[in-house]
Formats: structure tokens, C-alpha cells, sequence
């Protein structure tokens, strides 16, 4: 079976963060003193007042407290896979017995980091088989497929790792192959499978498309907006077996939560691009104009 790591994205936020807000913050500590002056027998009615030293000294006591909460809540997601960065990244990921490379990238480690339980197996897992490519490579390689002999084109007791490069073109460098074939030295084969390593087919793709705006759109702005939506987009499907769909490119052109995209007229990608088992949609860019709505 394939392993499927899960998306970190999508797990609920912690309940050890904790909301905080300063103005809260300043009425909690507000209500405390008034109250503690009242058991006193002194009544305080100039809290209202900006100027009351009372509320200085209360404001600065705040803003304290908050940036206490916030290094509570900074801490605690330090030792969180899904929110780790940097050296707190490095410390989590070294419980899964896997260190940085020199020059990768949080993600990178990341996702290394879920593999690691994978890499375990005697028998050869799927995963285990991506963790080991991915690592030799880190910073070079953007991702790896492994596929066996259920996928048309991989002969029967072969292990196929198809490799995406960190490149503009997704083609990896020939020293990142090199690297990952001698990662799969045959005298440590957990199975001694027959390992192949081939490039990603990389599948170049652009955008053209009319925005149609509704009256009121500034055009610049919101040209930019679906230009950056579209290039976030097509990050997210460059990924081998990914595919681009025209009816996907004209969705996240259109969509805009202000409204202001009445339409899409998608000139280009005509038809879906990509969606092969060795296949990889890389994004070349796009061209994007703009026309005012045509109103009865």
C-alpha cells in the first residue's frame, strides 16, 4: 500500500493556543483593580480616563501579559510538527531521526520528517523508498514518486523512483539522479529490488484569460490578485501526476471574495494538462487582460 502522509494543513488548530487580545486584556485588569480598591474602601470611577496613571499602569501591565500569552503560544507550537520553523523545526525533526541538509528549507524537512517512520521497514515500504531518495538530496529534489509494477510502464519486481527537480524546468540536475541512485546501493537493498531512476516527464503550461469586471473593480489590482491566486495554483498542482484542468484555471481566476470577477473567458490551457503517472505541470506563466462587464 502507498503511504500517505497527512496533510498538516488541514489538522484543527491546537487547543493550547490561546486568543488574546489587548483591549481585553486592559478591561479584565481594570475590573480586578476597581474591584480590589473597592474591598479597600477607596471607590475608583476614573478608569474612563486616559490620562489616570491608574490606566497607564494597567495598559503597560497589559501589554506584558500579552506578550507573555504570546510567547506561551509561540512555544508550544515550536514543539509541533505542522508549525515548527527553523531550529525548533531542526529539534522536532530530529526526534524522527532526521537531520536538515545543508540549504533545505522547512517544507522540505518537514515532509522528510513524516517519512522517517516509513524508511523502518525491512520490507521495503513505498515510503521508506521516497524518504531515502528525498534525502539525497534535499535541496535538488522537489518531490519523488516511487511506483512498482501496478503502474503501466514499471516492469513486475522493479522499483521505479521518478524525480522532480527544484528547478524552473523540474527537470533535476544530473548530479541530484546520481545522488539518488547511490543511495540504493545493491548490497543494502532492504529487498533487493531492481531500482530505477528516471526523470519527471515535465509538462510546460501558461494561462491566457479576460477577467471580466464588475463596475468599480480597480483592473490593476485586481489582475494582480488572480495573478498571484493562479501562480499559488499552479505551485500547488506542479507535482508529479498532477494535473491542470482548464475548468480548475478558469475557477481560480473567478473566484474573488469581493466579487468584483463577473466572468473568465479562458483562451488557454485548452485542454487538461498533465495527470500521468511520470507527468508534471510546470507552470511557464501567464497572460492576463481585463474588459468592464457589458450591462443591458
Amino acid at each position: 500500500m502507498t503511504f500517505a502522509p497527512i496533510n498538516l494543513a488541514n489538522l484543527p488548530a491546537p487547543a493550547v493556543v490561546q486568543t488574546w487580545g489587548f483591549d481585553a486584556i486592559v478591561t479584565a485588569r481594570l475590573a480586578d483593580f476597581t474591584a480590589r480598591m473597592a474591598a479597600a474602601g477607596i471607590a475608583y470611577d476614573t478608569g474612563a480616563l486616559e490620562s489616570e496613571p491608574a490606566v497607564k499602569l494597567q495598559e503597560t501591565g497589559a501589554y506584558r501579559e500579552g506578550l507573555v500569552a504570546q510567547r506561551i503560544n509561540e512555544a508550544a507550537l515550536a514543539t509541533m510538527l505542522a508549525y515548527a520553523q527553523g531550529p525548533d523545526l531542526d529539534q522536532v525533526a530530529a526526534a524522527f531521526q532526521t537531520v536538515r541538509a545543508p540549504g533545505e528549507l522547512d517544507p522540505s524537512l518537514r515532509a522528510r520528517a513524516q517519512l522517517a517512520w516509513e524508511a523502518l521497514s525491512l520490507g521495503g515500504s513505498y515510503g521508506g523508498y521516497r524518504y531515502q531518495a528525498l534525502s539525497a538530496d534535499p535541496v535538488g529534489l522537489a518531490d519523488v514518486a516511487v511506483y512498482g509494477g501496478e503502474v503501466p510502464g514499471v516492469a513486475a519486481g522493479e522499483v521505479c523512483l521518478v524525480c522532480l527537480g527544484a528547478t524552473a524546468t523540474g527537470v533535476p540536475a544530473p548530479a541530484t539522479l546520481e545522488a539518488v541512485a547511490a543511495a540504493f546501493p545493491r548490497a543494502s537493498r532492504k529487498v533487493n529490488d531492481r531500482i530505477t531512476v528516471r526523470t519527471v516527464q515535465p509538462i510546460p503550461w501558461s494561462a491566457d484569460a479576460t477577467l471580466v469586471l464588475a463596475e468599480g473593480a480597480d483592473p490593476d489590482a485586481v489582475v494582480a490578485s488572480q495573478g498571484a491566486a493562479l501562480a499559488a495554483f499552479a505551485l500547488a498542482r506542479r507535482a508529479i501526476g498532477g494535473a491542470v484542468s482548464p475548468s480548475a484555471v478558469s475557477a481560480v481566476l473567478a473566484y474573488n471574495a469581493a466579487g468584483l470577477v463577473w466572468d473568465v473567458e479562458l483562451r488557454t490551457p485548452a485542454a487538461t494538462i498533465g495527470g500521468g503517472p511520470f507527468d508534471a505541470p510546470i507552470f511557464t506563466g501567464a497572460r492576463i487582460v481585463w474588459r468592464r462587464r457589458t450591462t443591458p
